[in-house]
């Protein structure tokens, strides 16, 4: 289920969901794997369907996890949820939707997909976590927004248009 084992067969890893950084550690433990997040531990049973999906049994309750690798990034989506799991040690721990350099957020596609709403156009205002856009990837839909209040400088796409990972979507200028 991963590549950052230590010696005792122990995968540990760190993922960040907004503002959050969680501990992760993931172990074999007999037919089951034991998954902890931040101490907190659960039993779950898994096979592999495919190169990217999994079949789970956790607290007896089967799901399908679809994961996806990109260099040291994970993005796992389970029921409809998408996490992104970052191996500590990520470059500058960036979440791969958004970059701020001297006061511009560019929004980046998470994950390889197609742009399927633009929802505020260039030159309008956007308040701090607003939805810029939305890119579909693994038959979700994931919005991208702001991650502080400013204006929509340029979008750099168009609805329908199929994107790759981290390609720039749409630049926010912050503080604006």
């Amino acid at each position: 289920m991963g590549d950052r084992a230590n010696r005792l067969g122990v995968m540990e890893y760190e993922f960040r969901t907004g503002e959050t950084t969680r501990a992760v550690t993931i172990e074999k433990n007999g037919e089951r794997w034991r998954i902890a997040v931040d101490g907190r531990s659960m039993e779950v049973e898994a096979a592999c369907l495919d190169a990217h999906a999994y079949s789970l049994i956790v607290a007896g309750r089967t799901v399908t996890a679809v994961v996806v690798r990109d260099g040291g990034t994970r993005h796992v989506a389970v029921d409809g949820y998408v996490v992104v799991l970052e191996e500590p040690g990520a470059v500058g721990f960036t979440a791969a939707e958004e970059e701020i350099a001297e006061g511009v957020q560019i929004l980046r596609a998470p994950m390889p997909g197609k742009v399927v709403k633009i929802l505020v156009p260039e030159g309008e205002s956007v308040a701090k976590g607003q939805t810029v856009l939305v890119v579909e990837a693994m038959k979700m839909e994931h919005g991208l927004g702001a991650a502080g209040a400013g204006v929509v400088r340029k979008i750099l796409c168009a609805e329908g248009e199929s994107v790759t990972a981290h390609q720039p979507l749409a630049e926010v200028a912050i503080g604006s």
